[in-house]
This record gives C-alpha cells, sequence and structure tokens, in this order.
C-alpha cells in the first residue's frame, strides 16, 4: 500500500498530468483527431502558465499554510495547556545521501527547517524531549538519523532527542508516536511544514493525540512592508510556482486518502 501510494500520487501531480496530456495531444495531431490534439495542446499549455504562475499557486496553498497559525510565542500558549510541554515531534522530510556533501547538503532543505524550528520551541521548553521521526525510504539510512547527525555536527543539541527511525510516511509517524507516549504525554508541538499541517493534525488526531501545530517553512508570505514588487514578477510563471502547486495537490490528496482510509475524520479542519 505504502508504494501504491506513493506511485499514485507522483502520477496525480500536476506536471505529471501536464506531460502526459501534452504527450497525447502530439499523438493525436497526426491522426484523424488532429482537431483535438490541437487544443489538448492549448489547453495543456495554459493549464502549464496558471500551475506556474505564483497568483494561481499561492491561492491554492495559502488555505492550507494559514489554517495554523505560527507558534511565534511558545510561553504564551503553553500557559493556556492544561499539562506541560514534554514532547517536541519533528516529522522527517527525507535526503539523499551523497559522500561527497556535507550533511547540510545532504538532508532535504525542507527537514533542515523543520529542525531548526524544533531545536528554537525545545530551547523555550529544555525540559521536554525533541523526537525526529523518520524511517529509510530510498537505502539503508533512516532520515532521523541523518537529521540526528546534522544537529551534532552544527551544534543544535538542545536537550534530550530521541529517533524514530521505522516510519516512512506521516500516518506511520502518528500511529508510532501515538504507540511510544500513550495516556501519560503532557502537552505535545508537533512540527512540520506549513502545508503539510493540516493532514499532520489530521492524522496524529486520528490516534488520539492533541498536539499543538508549530507550522514553519511557509511558502505563501506577505511582501516586505516598503518593498517595491519586481517588474514583471506578477506575470511570468517560474519553477517556484510551480512547486506550490504541486504542493498544494499532494496535500490535498494526502488529505483525500487520509479520508479514504479512516485515518482523518470528515469533519477534521
Amino acid at each position: 500500500m505504502f508504494v501504491i501510494s506513493k506511485l499514485a500520487g507522483a502520477v496525480l501531480m500536476p506536471l505529471s498530468l501536464l506531460v502526459l496530456a501534452g504527450i497525447a495531444g502530439l499523438v493525436l495531431l497526426f491522426t484523424r483527431y488532429g482537431r483535438w490534439g490541437r487544443g489538448v495542446l492549448i489547453v495543456t499549455v495554459a493549464a502549464l502558465y496558471l500551475a506556474s504562475w505564483e497568483p494561481t499557486a499561492s491561492r491554492l496553498l495559502a488555505p492550507l499554510e494559514q489554517r495554523y497559525p505560527a507558534l511565534l510565542d511558545p510561553a504564551g500558549i503553553a500557559e493556556g495547556e492544561e499539562a506541560p510541554v514534554t514532547d517536541i515531534v519533528v516529522l522527517g522530510h527525507g535526503h539523499r545521501l551523497d559522500p561527497q556533501l556535507p550533511v547540510t547538503a545532504q538532508a532535504n532543505a525542507d527537514g533542515v527547517t523543520r529542525v531548526l524550528e524544533g531545536v528554537r520551541l525545545q530551547r523555550h521548553f529544555p525540559q521536554s524531549t525533541l523526537w525526529l521521526t523518520g524511517g529509510a525510504v530510498r537505502g539503508d539510512t533512516p532520515n532521523s538519523a541523518v537529521l540526528h547527525r546534522l544537529m551534532g555536527e552544527v551544534g543544535l543539541d538542545a536537550g534530550a532527542v530521541e529517533r524514530l527511525a521505522e516510519p516512512r510516511n506521516t500516518a506511520e509517524e502518528a500511529r508510532a508516536m501515538a504507540e511510544r507516549l500513550g495516556d501519560e504525554a503532557g502537552s505535545i508541538i508537533l512540527v512540520t511544514e506549513a502545508s503539510h499541517m493540516p493532514r499532520a493534525m489530521g492524522l496524529f488526531r486520528g490516534q488520539g493525540l492533541k498536539p499543538i501545530p508549530a507550522p514553519t517553512r511557509h511558502r505563501v508570505r506577505e511582501r516586505e512592508p516598503g518593498a517595491e514588487a519586481h517588474p514583471g514578477h506578477g506575470l511570468r510563471p517560474s519553477v517556484h510556482a510551480l512547486h506550490m502547486t504541486e504542493r498544494a495537490f499532494h496535500e490535498y490528496l494526502g488529505i483525500a486518502w487520509g479520508r479514504i482510509r479512516g485515518e482523518i475524520r470528515a469533519a477534521e479542519r
């Protein structure tokens, strides 16, 4: 099921669908349905432009990223909780090992950002345990081991650290944390990307946990006060915007899949 979900997710991404549509249009051009082929190609190019246009990407991603506010005042949030913060869970985000590169380049940039946020929060709650989750999806080295090595090499050790080396996706991470923490856990802070947080919260709540969301790595951001827009920026397509669109599709599909499997309640925000 894990492999099937990954393959289905890859095929259903906007760029994959647009490439397939473009190939289909080209094939149709050389048949008696050439008129249909031209129409398919026109629609494909238009859709690719919209998917790569930042206003479109931002509108798709913003509802996910803005669902939970950033945890700017950890002490203030914790005061409203019934139990003290005992655990900070940082979800994994993959890596690619290359011995010719430093560990800062081997870990995915999003994963590095998550770890930095986790360490920042643990320094507000020095008695808490920082959990690094993430198993080995490609190769034999768990993602949690790579992130732990990164912390050691740059001196980010802020307190107690535990690793979960088996979970390969967010659903498995939620189940593993529920098994490890059980009913004895205090307040839990969950760290992941802002766009991923709604799905992660749904999966963790589906396991009976009630984490405090601490989203990071926001892609939809306000312009700096006084900063002017780059000329032509609002019209040109970009790889960055296309990646934002793909992130949005990935998360919406993940939420739908979680609901179909009963891991996320339909009423989950």
